[in-house]
């Protein structure tokens, strides 16, 4: 199985006083960094990898991660993506969220779990950390005290994202990773090669909310049902990119290739649904990081938007005392490791 470590270091300390900590998973592999600031996977290095810098979009300073718009890297919920209206009416009752996107609420608004610090504890595996946050009652307008666990597990060259959520009154729990993809370590994504295993996406209007239907995805500017160039795919669907959420298939799987390094990244997940996001709202100002549009890409394991509005949809609540349990491995081709196996 190889060997591993795991080694946590303090890096600097938020205007609140609280102090903010790296956790470095490493193998034979590959070198993981985390912060507890959004339990964020902030680096992902390959051994041998050309670029010094990793694969993932990511922040010089780890305190830019308090703000960070564009989500680099960090673990989103109570809902990730969007809820149209910021509102939604569980068992009778209407829920107003905080608005963060015009009128919508966007990755748990702006007390969400990305903004928040995790507190960590070692798992159960060599080479694992467990991060844990509380969230109150009525905090951003939920229902119900939830506790939420996230963790990151590393072995051979697979890396691992598992979450749990359990609540004392049934609330919705949608919660994703949200790092940016650059298996090159520079330039831009156009020429990655992309397949998702879907049958169908979720139809949008322009605010990005979900109309309700699925729309078969076979045929259409959005099939990547075969390896497709990423820039391909994105001239197909327009100027505005791709931001739009798939249906995958039981037990599919999301491929992502780059052609120059030989690196591939290969995604299984028990979620129903699967955000491809082009990165094409980045813009190189220092607050989206200093990246260009279209410099990583996102896929994020995820409910489907708005699901909260949408009966149709599987659900993403959590019933009172009830353990809910999701996970998504990401697995590492074209890497050679150092050191015995």
């Amino acid at each position: 199985m190889g060997s591993g470590e795991v080694s946590v270091r303090p890096i600097g300390r938020l205007s609140t006083g609280e102090t903010i900590s790296a956790v470095e998973l490493s193998n034979e592999y590959m070198q993981v960094t985390l912060l507890d600031l959004g339990a964020t996977l902030w680096t992902l290095k390959p051994q041998g990898h050309a670029s010094a810098r990793g694969i993932t979009l990511a922040h010089n300073d780890p305190l830019s991660y308090a703000v960070n718009p564009p989500y680099l890297g960090c673990t989103v919920g109570p809902l990730a993506n969007r809820v149209g209206e910021s509102a939604f009416v569980l068992d009778g009752q209407r829920y107003d969220l905080t608005p963060n996107e015009g009128a919508h609420h966007l990755h748990g608004g702006p007390t969400g779990f990305g903004h928040r610090v995790w507190s960590a504890e070692p798992g159960h595996q060599a080479t694992e950390v467990v991060f844990r946050l509380h969230r109150s009652d009525g905090e951003g307008g939920y229902p119900g005290n939830l506790d939420v666990a996230v963790t990151w597990t590393l072995e051979r060259n697979c890396l691992r994202f598992a979450w749990s959520a359990s609540a004392d009154k049934a609330t919705p729990v949608s919660i994703t990773n949200h790092t940016y993809w650059n298996l090159s370590g520079s330039g831009t994504i156009e020429d990655h090669l992309l397949r998702v295993d879907a049958e169908a996406f979720v139809e949008i209007d322009g605010d990005l909310i979900p109309r309700g239907a699925l729309v078969p995805s076979s045929g259409s500017v959005f099939d990547l049902a075969n390896l497709t160039r990423v820039g391909d795919a994105i001239e197909r669907v327009g100027f505005g990119g791709i931001d739009h959420c798939y249906a995958l298939v039981p037990d599919g799987r999301i491929e992502l290739r780059e052609p120059g390094s030989g690196l591939s990244l290969v995604m299984e997940t028990s979620l129903p649904g699967l955000q491809v996001y082009t990165g094409h709202q980045l813009d190189a100002s220092p607050e989206q990081g200093g990246f260009q549009p279209m410099a990583g890409l996102c896929l994020e394991t995820q409910f489907f938007p708005d699901a909260v509005n949408n009966p149709s949809y599987p659900s993403p609540l959590v019933g009172p005392e009830e353990l809910v349990h999701h996970w998504t491995t990401y697995t590492f081709n074209g890497i050679r490791p150092t050191g015995p196996n």
